[in-house]
Formats: structure tokens, sequence, C-alpha cells
């Protein structure tokens, strides 16, 4: 097993991973007061749910193909990105680009998203929906985008705001009358940097009465900054046994 795969599979188990990585909160809510609210547009969704999730999640895009700052929020189909590049929004925001770089999301895709106060996203799993309808990946096999890494980065944000976890197998195979699923909760505080794991079935609430922003980076493992990075939080995670692992 390659290096990559080891900290894909130890990754997998672990619902909330803190990155160790603060980032000037102030700052970073001052180039927000910056950005014209009506950039944040509806997130165009192809699942049975995407009127609920243009209603509750705008955003716009930081790092995209050809720089764009609203093509790319959208699903599309697990391929290489190598057309990825900095949009206006990023260019006229240094700290934030700065954030974004120091995470190692240059040329990968990075949003900046607004979850509407008491609105919530859906239940989902990054890559099941493309495996199942395309026939993608055979029965034991990875997901096509196992080396994808999910980070949030809230901007403004409250201890209203819940990022949710369940393991696959629970959801799956769940009793939802009889109560007691395993739901993995954990709050991000403004300025940090959070692995949301984006394997098993995940889902944000915003039970707050204010709008939530952050930033949302989908990185490569496989790349060298984010590798490091990561590697130590998870060798930290595992070590210190700062939270639970899904088995």
């Amino acid at each position: 097993m390659s290096k990559f795969a080891d900290l894909a599979s130890k990754l997998e188990a672990i619902p909330h991973l803190n990155l160790c990585k603060k980032f000037d909160t102030d700052l970073l809510q001052w180039e927000l007061s910056k950005i014209d609210q009506a950039l944040f547009v509806p997130f165009r969704s192809k699942s049975r749910h995407k009127e609920k999730i243009a209603e509750c999640w705008h955003g716009l895009s930081l790092v995209a193909p050809h720089g764009s700052i609203h093509d790319d929020l959208t699903e599309e189909n697990y391929a290489g990105r190598t057309d990825s590049t900095w949009t206006p929004v990023a260019d006229s925001s240094p700290y934030i680009k700065q954030v974004v770089t120091e995470l190692g999301g240059e040329g990968q895709r990075v949003r900046l998203n607004r979850l509407g106060a008491g609105k919530s996203l859906t239940w989902h799993r990054h890559g099941t929906e493309l495996s199942m309808i395309a026939g993608v990946v055979p029965a034991g096999q990875r997901r096509p985008n196992w080396y994808e890494l999910i980070v949030h980065v809230p901007i403004v944000s409250s201890d209203r705001v819940s990022y949710e976890v369940i393991p696959t197998q629970a959801y799956e195979l769940a009793d939802f009358a009889a109560g007691g699923l395993e739901i993995h909760q954990k709050t991000y505080p403004q300025g940090e940097a959070w692995c949301f794991n984006s394997a098993h079935y995940h889902n944000v609430f915003n039970r707050s009465a204010d709008d939530r922003y952050a930033i949302m980076l989908t990185l490569d493992i496989r790349m060298r900054k984010t590798f490091e990075i990561v590697s130590r939080a998870v060798d930290r995670y595992i070590e210190n046994q700062e939270g639970p692992l899904i088995t």
C-alpha cells in the first residue's frame, strides 16, 4: 500500500480532524465584508434535492477551472483538474488567498460558501452516487476520489453550527424509527482548519439565527504540502486519542 493510500485509509476512520492551523478571524471577516453579496449564487446540484440545496447553499469559487467565479458550483466527474486557477475574488482577497495557499489549495477546487440561517445541506457521501450509477468502483475497491480531502475554515460561524458524520454502514442499515443512530457531531471554531469526513455520510446544520460563511477546500493528499500537514494531524489524533475511530 502506498503512503497516500495508507493515509486515506486512516482519514476514512476519523470523523473530524483538527489540522492545528489557526488563522486571523478578524482579517478573514474583514475581507469577507468587502465581497459583494450578490456574487454568492445557488449551488447547482444534480440530485433529487436540488431545490433545497439551491435554497440553502450559496457560494462562489476562489480556485476553479479557468478562474471562473460561478461555473464550478456543481458536481462533476472525478477527473484531474489541471486548469484550475485563482478567481478574481481570490485575487482581491490576499489573506484568504494566503490561507488557501498555506493549506495546499493552489490548483485545487476551493469555494467560499454561505449556509443560510436555520438551514442545512442534505445527507450525502462524495463519490457514492457516481459509483452506483456508472459502475465506476468494482466491489472491494476504492471510490474514484479516494485522494480527496474536504477541509473547512469557518469565517463567520457559531456554536449553533454543527458538522455531522454518520458512518456509512450505520446509515445504510439503520432502523431510523428505532433511534440510537451514531452521529459524530462537531462545532468548528472560526478561523480553524478542520478535515470534514466526506467518505461517510455527512451534513452541516446551521441552527443559528445568522448565516454561516466558510472556506471549503477540496484538497489532494498526494500533494506534498497537504500530505505533510494531514499526516502530522492524523498521527497526533491517533497517538493522543483525540476522538473516536470509525470501524
